[in-house]
């Protein structure tokens, strides 16, 4: 008989409804980070990515609640701050991507957008410990 790890059954709704928030965020950031210049590509320009990660990240905050559980309180808040913290960033960013040319400026003023954003992971992290075995 195996016995595999599953959400319990009250968590699943909220649970998959942060699996595709998370999915969402972990999106909009490799969008971002996509549009950052090194290689030998010209990626689509850094505004873009910043409209596109604050568009994203406005609308998951406002669909947030729909995974806050008691049981990770701890870690939906962390990505509620998360959120504010990466929109915070944006506008600066976008000052940065226009009058900058330096890699560096720029490299650094993204990633006051993303860097708040690893709270998602922490996150997942938080949901997996409530797994419990279930005979399959």
């Amino acid at each position: 008989m195996l016995r595999r790890k599953q959400m319990p059954e009250a968590l699943r709704p909220a649970w998959t409804h942060f699996v595709m928030q998370a999915e969402r965020v972990e999106a909009a950031r490799q969008a971002l980070l996509g549009c950052l210049p090194v290689g030998r590509v010209d990626p689509a320009p850094v505004p873009v990515g910043l409209d596109l990660v604050r568009d994203e990240l406005k609308a998951i905050g406002q669909e947030l609640d729909v995974w806050r559980v008691t049981e990770i309180e701890q870690a939906w808040q962390r990505c509620r701050t998360a959120i504010e913290e990466s929109l915070g960033a944006v506008e600066e960013a976008r000052r940065v991507a226009e009058i900058s040319g330096e890699l560096e400026e720029l490299l650094e003023a993204v990633g006051d957008v993303t860097e708040p954003l690893d709270a998602w992971a922490d996150a997942e992290r938080s949901w997996l410990v409530l797994r419990t075995r279930r005979s399959s």
